[in-house]
């Protein structure tokens, strides 16, 4: 009776589910052919290209076969071969070979449903490894991956970047890409991103423009970049201590569109460290000030305000809830990239445009050099060292989900140090073991030269500029030139894009010949001309200058002097003043003393008004003026500036660099003439005689020196005591210790740094 009763129920149960599949399908619509995993049209766009090449190879070899075998194979690749060109050598690589194999095989099963046999694809590895490695020359060498970039190496690139560097970035305002870069370094050291999560990847982006689909099938944001929708920033408890924390919440993962939400990693920063370190290794000591100086939150619009409120939560007893306030984001900044490029700096001036993963990386091994490492910093080194201290500290899970990996031996053959781990004498001998030195070699200090010089030495410069290739190069440059003064507007454009080929070959052979100088200086003293820029430019910027005595200190963010920190980082990110003044030098209300306004000059004359007006009104006072511009101060007095000019000769080390320097507009440094500061027997203000109205003029006065050299070669100036040979040896000297440089129509054409 129960089993009835029960069938009953199942019946009555199958029917009110079957009632909902009473309808049909046309069967037709349906058919057997299996269905590919989904790529990105820009995918695809590849793989069509890869059908173009073996179309075009089809009709130059009747003798070839579709779908191929193992020869038309063998001859599609040695075809390949011979016409790629290599990055790192002049012929593509073994690897570059076998994953160009790897994609056309994929590429005739997904759009030819052709499949080669395993038989065939093992035989073409093994062509490509050997007989074609030897027949047309494949490279073997590949992109330098040794080392990761360690926290000391990250202190030299900070330390480097806002003490020491000469560079000047592009951009309105400039500074701000400073903020950028120290902001973005420390991003992908902290999370393992990659270069297209933070910065847009032209690659992601471009293609799928040419693909003719620039939503990349709708999982396109508006930038594909790192936007302030990616951060939020809250104030709350942590370990008893009210700070700041903010969230980084990782959009554009690899493989990022066919993943779930809950899979892509998510990263939390915090404002207080347990230990002390250096205030510009805290993500929060950029970010904020770049946030602030767009004015991305929704009720605080400046740093100092954000400050303030995490001081009043701090002042206020607090239970339950561990997060005490969220900062919202606006919501028409939503979609504006945290990293912009250099002519949107401004968030007025922002035209859409996020700062490309190439641009970034270019910029990244240029501050590398700058501070010294042969080897690129790149982004995948600082992705590197993190994952190597992630498998240490973690499990393999949680490693695999901090780098957004799905394949868990992803990091054995991409990520892990060659180098053992295992201190092979401790570990057989049974002694305590040191790590420093195994951590040294995980890092890139193996491939730091703290001297390493930026420019070429003056004879090697000579050298290079003499040379065939180089001197032809420069005579199609200026033949160009030429036709340029009389080219319309489309012969003009082409014109330009030659030369810009052109002057890109000149940077390559200059950096080549560069490089070979660095492993020749191992151990010397890198330029002067480099080493010394910043010194004397600070003296115009003075929240640089504040910045490079404050950010390698051990202090808190809102301490007293951290506080000054992100006030000034904030003032870099969003100043408007094109033009700066020395103290002695600035507008009264911003009117010269004479009473003209300063915005009724041009800005490169400014300063000159200045000068000769404060220089009239202290001579009419007191029949004497003179300035230093080496400690900016006015005398007038003809005795004050005679001993002032003494105590500068009394200290002649200190002026090595006898060039004259004008930087945003405003007066840095003063010429001066080493022949003149060694006359022992003349007045101490003719040897300390200052060219700074006329650069010519300094020129001129230097050249006449040396065509008055006759036999004595040895350099006059007070802090130089070494012989030369020759006019040439002595010239030199000059060009690399005292920084003159012959003017633009002599031979020995003195050259900015290339990698600038």
């Amino acid at each position: 009776m129960k089993s009835s009763i029960n069938a009953s129920k199942m019946c009555t149960k199958d029917n009110q589910a079957l009632k909902y599949f009473s309808h049909v399908v046309d069967f037709q619509e349906h058919n057997n052919n299996v269905i590919q995993r989904t790529v990105l049209p820009r995918t695809e766009s590849r793989y069509r290209d890869q059908l173009v090449l073996f179309n075009t190879f089809l009709k130059l070899h009747p003798q070839a076969i579709s779908p191929p075998d193992i020869q038309t194979c063998r001859a599609f690749m040695e075809w390949i071969g011979r016409g790629k060109h290599g990055r790192i050598e002049e012929k593509p690589t073994v690897e570059t070979m076998l994953g160009f194999f790897r994609e056309f095989a994929t590429t005739l099963k997904r759009e030819r449903i052709i499949e080669l046999s395993s038989s065939t694809r093992t035989t073409i590895n093994k062509f490509i490894f050997g007989e074609l490695k030897r027949k047309i020359g494949l490279s073997t060498k590949s992109m330098d991956k040794d080392g990761g970039v360690s926290p000391n190496d990250l202190t030299i690139l900070m330390t480097q970047l806002w003490c020491r560097d000469h560079h000047e970035y592009r951009g309105h305002p400039p500074d701000r890409a400073r903020v950028q870069l120290s902001a973005a370094m420390l991003l992908y050291c902290f999370t393992t991103a990659r270069t297209g999560e933070v910065h847009e990847s032209t690659a992601r982006r471009h293609k799928a423009h040419q693909s003719g689909n620039k939503n990349d099938g709708n999982l396109e944001a508006r930038v594909m970049a790192a936007c302030y929708k990616h951060f939020l920033l809250t104030i709350e408890i942590v370990d008893g201590t009210v700070m700041l924390v903010l969230t980084y919440e990782r959009e554009f993962v690899k493989g990022f569109w066919r993943k779930q939400k809950w899979s892509i990693p998510t990263h939390a920063f915090y404002e207080v460290y347990v230990q002390d370190v250096p205030i510009f290794l805290n993500l929060l000591t950029f970010f904020l000030p770049m946030a602030t100086a767009d004015q991305a939150f929704e009720n605080y619009g400046s740093v100092i305000e954000i400050l303030g409120a995490v001081e009043r939560h701090g002042n206020v007893s607090h239970s339950g809830s561990r997060i005490l306030e969220v900062i919202r984001v606006r919501e028409d900044m939503n979609e504006v990239p945290v990293f912009r490029q250099y002519l949107e700096h401004n968030v007025g001036d922002y035209r859409g445009n996020a700062r490309g993963a190439d641009s970034f990386g270019k910029s990244l091994v240029s501050l590398g050099h700058r501070s010294g490492y042969s080897l690129n910093i790149t982004v995948r080194a600082c992705r590197r060292w993190a994952l190597q201290e992630a498998d240490k500290k973690h499990s393999e899970s949680t490693r695999m989900k901090f780098a957004g990996h799905i394949n868990r031996d992803t990091y054995g053959k991409a990520y892990a140090h060659p180098l053992s781990e295992i201190d092979g004498p401790a570990n057989y001998l049974g002694i305590a073991s040191p790590q420093e030195h195994i951590q040294n070699r995980r890092g890139m200090g193996l491939y730091h030269n703290s001297s390493s010089p930026q420019l070429l030495p003056a004879k090697a410069e000579y050298e290079f500029l003499a040379r065939d290739d180089i001197s032809e190069l420069d005579n199609l440059l200026a033949k160009l030139s030429t036709q340029l003064a009389t080219a319309g507007p489309e012969e003009r454009r082409k014109i330009q894009l030659e030369q810009k080929n052109l002057y890109s070959q000149k940077r390559f052979l200059y950096n080549e010949e560069l490089q070979r100088a660095r492993q020749r200086s191992e151990g010397q003293h890198g330029s002067l001309f480099t080493e010394s820029m910043f010194h004397y430019r600070k003296r115009v910027m003075p929240h640089r200058d504040f910045l490079a005595a404050t950010l390698p200190c051990k202090i808190g963010l809102r301490s007293s002097n951290g506080t000054k920190a992100l006030q000034a980082l904030e003032s870099l990110c969003s100043e408007t003043e094109r033009i700066s003044y020395r103290n002695s030098l600035s507008p009264i209300d911003n009117a010269c003393p004479c009473g003209k306004r300063m915005d009724e000059l041009q800005d490169h004359r400014k300063w000159l008004h200045l000068y000769r007006c404060y220089s009239k009104q202290y001579r009419l006072n007191h029949r004497f003026a003179e300035m230093c511009f080496e400690c900016d101060l006015w005398f007038t007095c003809k005795h004050d500036w005679e001993i002032h000019c003494q105590e500068h000769l009394d200290n002649a080390s200190e002026l090595l660099r006898c060039d004259p320097l004008i930087f945003r507009n405003a007066p840095i440094k003063a010429g001066l003439c080493p022949f003149c500061l060694g006359s022992e027997f003349a007045p101490p203000s003719t040897r300390m005689r200052q060219f700074i109205l006329s650069p010519p003029q300094w020129h001129s006065h230097i050249e006449a020196h040396l065509d008055a050299v006759k036999l004595d070669f040895n350099c006059k100036h007070p802090a130089c005591s070494t012989n030369f040979q020759s006019l040439d040896q002595l010239t030199h000297h000059l060009i690399d210790v005292h920084c003159w440089h012959p003017r633009r129509n002599q031979t020995g054409k003195r050259k900015r740094s290339i990698e600038e």
